[in-house]
């Protein structure tokens, strides 16, 4: 059976339009079933599940494994911001090395083992059916590189956009990616 994934995570700075953006990825997939679902266990992406399964009975599973890459000294701030705070670890950010970490940070190589975990976790518990997973761009990512099984570098190769849609299903041997991204749902509100 096809396995559904999802990335839906409101914006922090616009909590309105975030739970907006939530209540358009609920609306497209009104007519879809899940067997269970999973969020990071960060109250936004939680909200964000609930908002898209409504009433459905579906168990949702809060967990940490879902969580944003830790950023460490970067953790809420924007990329101007950390440039001029740290311009030395700024400019170390902006190479593609796997063991970087910002002081109290992950680093992607960590960051990638935590999701691999969990994908691993997640083809035994459910081999079949639909499951819902919403978390954050970063961690999706990873996520995604591992069901995939493509190389760690790949994290570099995707973007992930606030409340978008990726369809990736799985087989006992293989995933295959039949949707990456898509927010055609959120209209005027991306």
């Amino acid at each position: 059976m096809p396995r559904a994934g999802s990335r839906a995570t409101p914006t922090l700075n616009c909590p309105d339009r975030g739970r907006e953006q939530a209540r358009a990825v609920a609306r497209r997939l009104s007519g879809t079933d899940f067997d269970v679902s999973y969020s990071s266990d960060m109250s936004r992406t939680r909200d964000t599940a609930l908002t898209i399964l409504g009433e459905r009975v579906t168990p949702l599973n809060s967990v940490p494994e879902l969580r944003e890459y830790n950023k460490g000294v970067f953790e809420g701030l924007t990329p101007e911001q950390f440039r001029e705070k740290y311009p030395h670890l700024f400019e170390a950010s902006l190479v593609n090395d796997p063991d970087f970490a910002p002081p109290g940070g992950e680093t992607i190589r960590q960051c990638q083992a935590r999701l691999s975990g969990f994908i691993r976790t997640l083809k035994s518990s459910h081999p079949e059916g639909n499951v819902l997973i919403v978390g954050h761009g970063g961690s999706l990512r990873s996520g995604i590189v591992a069901l995939l099984d493509l190389p760690l570098e790949a994290n570099w190769k995707f973007v992930m956009h606030n409340c978008a849609l990726s369809i990736i299903r799985t087989y006992e041997d293989n995933a295959v990616m039949h949707l990456y991204n898509d927010s055609s749902h959120l209209g005027g509100i991306a």
